[in-house]
């Protein structure tokens, strides 16, 4: 698995089909996990584009951060860009999914002639909430990112990671995981818990979004929380070229619940307006208004 150096750090990145044969596909993860999130989506890909996923500053085998102060979603999109330079040719289509779909956008406002097109699975652009007036959403979000900071600074990630598994995925998801699963999240805690305050940080705003003219498919699940369907929403309402998908059956993660559905959904946006105009069959999806 290959690595490069951006900005003096060694970043870890995982390439899944050949350069130059098909388009170059960037794929960000989420939070608290690494480059190996897109496991299920990669293989319905790799046949037909060249897959570029790297591991955000913190994760995975990316060298760590090092600093006082937590990586800020600019700092991971400098990562990002970097590393697209270094395994592609030119512009790239960039997929992001939660935090990494938040990073996906400030990738998009700091380097537009990167970006061919953009595929963002729930970004958590927490600060939207409450620029468009949805406060009672923002500060539960918030309160939820404070809680497991605090409990990460107080040394108690076990109840860091029930609150935050349960919330996102169902109660009784932290009990039902197995020993090794819970290992691997709490080794990630502190990572974890600077991510969080990225998220609380991101200075994007909303008239930022209308700048980003590349075209734009926002995905949610159908069971996801009100407060990742609210910011699609939001996306939808000020991105100037964005159509979305609202996917059946699936709660936030549906990378891992749903990849065949996001796979096609990502490569037919990828191919173009013919392909993406053929997404409506068999998905639940609406365009945005």
């Amino acid at each position: 698995m290959p690595y490069c150096q951006v900005d003096g750090r060694g970043a870890h990145y995982r390439e899944m089909g050949e350069a130059g044969r098909g388009e170059t596909v960037l794929l960000l993860h989420a939070g608290a996990t690494s480059s190996a999130h897109w496991r299920k989506v990669a293989p319905s890909l790799q046949g037909r584009f060249h897959l570029v996923a790297p591991d955000l500053i913190g994760f995975g085998e990316t060298e760590a951060w090092g600093r006082a102060c937590e990586p800020t979603h600019d700092d991971q999109a400098a990562l990002a860009a970097g590393v697209a330079g270094h395994a592609a040719s030119g512009p790239v289509h960039v997929v992001g999914h939660s935090f990494g779909g938040a990073v996906a956008v400030r990738l998009a406002l700091r380097c537009p002639a990167l970006i061919k097109s953009l595929v963002l699975i729930e970004p958590v652009l927490v600060p939207l909430l409450r620029q468009a007036g949805e406060t009672a959403l923002f500060e539960a979000e918030r309160d939820l990112a404070r809680a497991f900071i605090a409990d990460a600074v107080a040394s108690r990630s076990v109840s860091a990671w029930r609150r935050f598994m349960d919330h996102y995925n169902g109660d009784g998801t932290w009990e039902a995981l197995s020993g090794n699963a819970r290992y691997r999240f709490l080794s990630m805690t502190r990572e974890t818990a600077d991510a969080y305050r990225a998220n609380l940080n991101n200075p994007t705003r909303l008239q930022d979004l209308r700048t980003i003219v590349r075209p734009t498919l926002l995905i949610w699940g159908a069971r996801t929380t009100e407060t990742y369907r609210r910011i699609c929403q939001i996306l939808s309402d000020h991105l100037p070229n964005a159509s979305v998908l609202e996917l059946a059956g699936a709660g936030h993660m549906s990378p891992l619940t749903h990849p065949d559905v996001i796979a096609r959904a990502v490569g037919q946006h990828v191919e173009g307006p013919d392909a993406a105009a053929r997404q409506r069959t068999g998905f639940e999806t609406r365009d945005a208004a």
